[in-house]
């Protein structure tokens, strides 16, 4: 599992071992609290590709997780 902080968010990267012997990524990104909002989290489950190991997974999860966050996609709804 890998954590870092992008502007405002952190985002949480890390990968699901599948049954098919491959990796799934994971991506968690929250909002930092402030003195006017909450900290609130957003998960993307489900995300594909699929990688031959963990560490492949985990870096697109957290590439991704990256760009949603500096690119403020429409896709990050917290």
């Amino acid at each position: 599992m890998r954590r870092e902080q992008c502007g405002s968010y952190v985002i949480t990267a890390s990968a699901c071992r599948l049954a098919d012997l491959k990796w799934q990524p994971r991506l968690t990104i929250t909002r930092l609290a402030s003195a006017h909002v909450l900290p609130k989290s957003q998960a993307f489950p489900g995300l594909s590709p699929l990688f031959d190991s963990s560490k492949a997974a985990t870096q697109y999860a957290l590439d991704l997780g990256r760009r949603l966050a500096l690119e403020r996609s429409s896709r990050l709804t917290v």
